[in-house]
C-alpha cells in the first residue's frame, strides 16, 4: 500500500493534536495512547457481575463515553468530557506541488513523418529509350507514296488521322517461351465471338471451323475473336482451322494468347490511336504477316515467340487511309523469318528492338515507302536508321 506525502502529513498531524489533549483516561494514559483491544481498567477497579451494556459503547471495541455523559457503572470520576482538540489540517502543506514539473514534454517531437514516403519506379534505360525515342516522332496524316518525310512533317498538324506515339510501355511478366501449351479442350465458333471486357479462355483452342484458304484477304466477319475498344483477350489457343484469327476493332490488349498455325494474320489491330499490348504467348507458320497494323497508335509486343513467319510485324503499306504508326519489340524470340519488323518510314513509322534473340531471320527491319493507292509498297532500306532503333545486341540476347 502506499501513501502519498499530503495522507503521512494529515496523519502525523491527527496523532500530534491527540498527544496534546486534557483528557486522560481512567488508567491515567491519554487517549491517544491507550490500549485499543478493550477498556483499559484501572487496577481493582473491574466491575464484577454482568451490568447492563453502557448506550454509549458500540458492540465491541473501544469503550466510548456514555451518550448522557453519566459514568461507567463500577468506575469513579466522570466520563471525560470536552470540545474535540481543535488545529486538524484542512490544507495540504505549503510547498506540496500541484502541478507536473516543468519541462515535461506534452507534443510528439518535431520532425516525424506524418506521410508514406513515396515510391518511384524507372523502367530500365533501354526501355525507357525505347519510350522516348517513340514519342519524339512527329504525327504524320495520309499521304501519296510521292510525298517525302520532310513534306509529310510540315502537314502533320491539320491532320485528323493523326496518331499518338506510345507513351508508356508495359513489359511482359515472364520471358517468353518457346513451348507451345496443351489445349483444355475445344470450342468451333460459328461467327466471331465479341470481346467487350477481358475474356480468360482458360487454354481452350477456338476456331471458325474452315481450313485456311490462303492469303486472300478476309474481313471482321472472319475472326474467331473480334476484342472492342478497351477490351481484353486471354489465356486462349487459335487452332488451324480459321482465316482471320484476332481482330482488335480498338486499342486492346492480347495476353498469353498462341496461334497455331496462322492463316492470313494472325492479329489485325484496326485502332486509331492509343497503345495495344500483346503480352505473351506465340504464333507460328505465318507465310505472310503476324501482326498486322492497319490503324494507328502504338503496338507493343513483348514476351512473345514467333517461328517459322514472313512478317512479325507489318504497318499497313498501302491502307486506304495511312497513319503513323509505331512499334516497340522487347524481350521476343524469334526464329527462322523474313522481316521482324516492316515500317513505312515515309509516314513518320518507328520500330524499336530491344532484349530480344532474333535467329535465321533476313531482316531485322525493313523500311518500305507506303502508299494509299493500294499499290504494293516498295523498299527502301534494311537496318539500323533513325527509324529502326536498335542494336546488334538488343538482337542477340539469346
Amino acid at each position: 500500500m502506499h501513501f502519498s506525502l499530503s495522507t503521512i502529513a494529515a496523519a502525523a498531524l491527527i496523532f500530534s493534536a491527540a498527544d496534546a489533549s486534557p483528557h486522560r483516561g481512567h488508567s491515567g494514559r491519554p487517549y491517544g495512547t491507550g490500549r485499543l483491544s478493550g477498556f483499559p481498567f484501572p487496577s481493582g477497579a473491574r466491575p464484577t457481575g454482568r451490568p447492563g451494556r453502557p448506550s454509549g459503547r458500540p458492540s465491541g471495541g473501544f469503550p466510548f463515553p456514555p451518550a448522557n455523559g453519566t459514568d461507567f457503572p463500577g468506575l469513579s470520576g466522570p466520563a471525560p468530557t470536552g470540545p474535540v482538540p481543535t488545529g486538524f489540517p484542512t490544507e495540504l502543506p505549503s510547498g506540496f506541488p500541484t502541478e507536473l514539473p516543468s519541462g515535461i514534454p506534452t507534443d510528439l517531437p518535431s520532425g516525424l513523418p506524418t506521410e508514406i514516403p513515396s515510391v518511384s519506379f524507372a523502367f530500365p534505360s533501354s526501355i525507357e529509350g525505347n519510350i522516348n525515342a517513340a514519342a519524339a516522332s512527329t504525327k504524320t496524316k495520309s499521304s501519296k507514296s510521292t510525298k517525302t518525310t520532310a513534306a509529310v512533317e510540315s502537314s502533320a498538324t491539320g491532320s485528323d488521322n493523326s496518331s499518338t506515339p506510345a507513351s508508356t510501355f508495359a513489359p511482359s511478366s515472364s520471358a517468353a517461351t518457346t513451348t507451345f501449351p496443351e489445349a483444355a479442350g475445344s470450342s468451333s465458333l460459328s461467327e466471331p465471338m465479341v470481346v467487350d471486357g477481358v475474356f480468360d479462355g482458360g487454354m481452350v483452342r477456338f476456331d471458325r471451323g474452315t481450313a485456311c484458304g490462303g492469303q486472300g484477304e478476309g474481313g471482321d466477319s472472319d475472326a474467331v475473336f473480334q476484342v472492342q475498344e478497351g477490351g481484353t483477350l486471354k489465356n486462349v489457343i487459335i487452332g488451324a482451322d480459321q482465316t482471320e484469327g484476332v481482330h482488335c476493332m480498338g486499342a486492346c490488349t492480347i495476353e498469353n494468347v498462341w496461334w497455331e498455325a496462322v492463316c492470313e494474320d494472325a492479329l489485325t489491330i484496326k485502332q486509331e490511336s492509343g497503345v495495344s499490348y500483346v503480352i505473351g504467348g506465340g504464333a507460328k507458320g505465318a507465310d505472310d504477316k503476324v501482326v498486322q497494323h492497319n490503324g494507328g497508335g502504338t503496338i507493343s509486343i513483348s514476351g512473345f515467340y514467333v517461328s517459322d513467319f514472313g512478317k512479325l510485324y507489318r504497318s499497313c503499306g498501302n491502307c486506304d487511309t495511312m497513319y503513323e504508326r509505331h512499334v516497340i519489340i522487347d524481350n521476343v524470340i524469334a526464329d527462322s523469318g523474313k522481316v521482324l519488323a516492316g515500317i513505312n518510314s515515309n509516314y513518320g513509322d518507328t520500330a524499336t528492338i530491344t532484349n530480344s534473340c532474333v535467329s535465321n531471320t533476313k531482316s531485322i527491319c525493313t523500311e518500305f515507302e507506303g502508299n494509299d493507292t493500294g499499290d504494293e509498297p516498295t523498299e527502301i532500306s534494311s537496318g539500323i536508321s533513325e527509324s529502326c532503333i536498335y542494336t546488334d545486341a538488343d538482337t542477340t540476347t539469346c
